[in-house]
């Protein structure tokens, strides 16, 4: 037969064959996926965590008796008083907060203390990273000495974990307590604060920006109230609008921003199903009408933070009808 002839049956036998391995092949793909979404569906019903119940979440996040929203004080209120300080504390309650929120930290002693940064210079007379300093380092220090008020907290003293927490219950305010990074110390002395104080359990919310501190403390006590912690550029970015870049490196920079995305779809799509978290920290300039009714459909209460424009507290509160973390009360 003519060249052309069987050129053109070649062609037929070659689209068929690959048709045909392609539709094996695409059934086979269907198949497996089918498979693979539910081994992975039954998976997670046994490592995914149940929200705490309804009735005991919403008295944590909401106002005693109300619907109404609590507003909390950021570090006990850092521009009204020394931050995360038993001083902060009293000041925040006279102030009409209804709850607090401070951040844990440790010292090189193992002692769990109320503090934000790593190192000391911001908030005290101290230098130095506070995880080199023992406790009885610190607690020489005065945790008033840069503070705008200065002169009226002299000689305020860093507080302990236990301090804030039993100032926070005498005066019956709620607390949320923010873990900076996953640390086994964090979980061990949580979880031991809570057993101690019970009634922990209906004021207090643990939060944190890593899903896998939230996820240990939830494994070893399940019944605490918590939350996970997000903002963009959190990889990549030490804060914003105006922090600065965690990597100098322009490859470290770009994988940074990679986990970026990755971070935030997992926080929006998994995470919050993973840890069976009843609240969510978000930054103030993230959030919608839009963004607020997506969590509220996944029965999660979104709280805000930090604004600080009485403009601004008035939108989130009347128009979002979020939950505040703010730095005055003023």
């Amino acid at each position: 037969p003519p060249v052309p002839i069987l050129l053109t049956c070649l062609q037929i036998w070659f689209y068929s064959y690959f048709y045909f391995i392609f539709q094996h092949y695409l059934m086979f793909s269907i198949y497996l996926t089918t498979i693979v979404v539910i081994c992975v569906t039954v998976g997670l019903q046994y490592i995914t965590f149940e929200q705490v119940k309804d009735d005991v979440a919403k008295n944590v996040l909401l106002k005693a008796n109300s619907t109404d929203l609590p507003v909390f004080a950021h570090r006990g209120g850092g521009h009204d008083a020394p931050e995360n300080t038993i001083a902060a504390i009293r000041e925040a309650k006279k102030n009409g907060a209804d709850g607090i929120e401070v951040d844990l930290s440790f010292t090189k002693d193992n002692i769990a203390v109320l503090f934000h940064d790593d190192t000391m210079e911001r908030t005290t007379n101290g230098f130095g990273t506070l995880s080199s300093k023992t406790f009885t380092e610190v607690r020489e220090l005065d945790a008033a000495s840069n503070h705008i008020y200065r002169t009226r907290y002299k000689g305020e003293k860093v507080a302990t974990l236990e301090e804030g927490i039993e100032e926070c219950l005498k005066l019956d305010l709620k607390i949320i307590l923010d873990v900076k990074e996953y640390d086994s110390r964090a979980v061990a002395i949580v979880s031991e604060m809570f057993k101690k104080h019970k009634e922990l359990y209906k004021q207090a919310l643990v939060a944190s920006f890593f899903p896998s501190f939230i996820y240990q403390l939830r494994r070893v006590d399940p019944d605490i109230v918590t939350a996970l912690t997000w903002r963009p550029k959190f990889v990549s970015f030490t804060d914003i609008p105006n922090g600065k870049p965690r990597f100098d490196s322009f490859p470290k920079s770009q994988m940074a921003r990679m986990g970026d995305i990755l971070l935030e779809w997992a926080f929006h799509n998994i995470l919050w199903y993973l840890t069976g978290v009843s609240a969510v920290l978000i930054h103030k300039d993230y959030l919608s009408a839009e963004y607020v009714r997506m969590w509220k459909k996944k029965n999660i209460e979104v709280i805000a933070w930090t604004p600080n424009h009485r403009i601004e507290k008035e939108y989130l509160r009347k128009v979002l009808n979020v939950t505040l973390i703010t730095d005055t009360l003023l």
